[in-house]
C-alpha cells in the first residue's frame, strides 16, 4: 500500500512515499504506527499526547479525510493509497 507524506512530514522523515504491508482487515491506525515506526520523528506530528490521532495532521485515504470515513479504525483496501498532510498555516 503506498503512503504519501508532504510538506515538513516529508522534509523531516527524508522519503516522500513508502510502501507499507497490506493484510486483510488492516486498518489507518495500524498503517500510521508502521509509518511511526519506520520514522519515529513523524510520531509528533501524527500522535497527540494520549496517543490518539493528532487533530494537527490530515490523513486522507483516496482522497477523502479519515474523518469522514471511519477514523482510525478505517480498514483499508490493497490498492488504496493514503496522504498524510502537516498543519497548514498561513493567509
Amino acid at each position: 500500500m503506498q503512503v504519501k507524506l508532504y510538506s515538513l512530514l516529508r522534509q523531516a522523515a527524508g522519503v516522500k512515499m513508502l510502501e507499507v504491508e497490506h493484510h486483510r482487515g488492516t486498518t489507518i491506525h495500524e498503517v500510521l504506527l508502521e509509518v511511526t515506526q519506520r520514522y519515529p520523528i513523524l510520531a509528533k506530528f501524527i500522535w497527540n499526547d494520549q496517543g490518539g490521532q493528532s487533530k494537527s495532521v490530515h490523513v486522507f485515504v483516496n482522497g477523502e479525510n479519515i474523518h469522514h470515513l471511519a477514523g482510525l479504525d478505517t480498514v483499508l483496501n490493497s490498492e488504496d493509497h493514503v496522504d498524510i498532510f502537516p498543519p497548514v498555516a498561513g493567509g
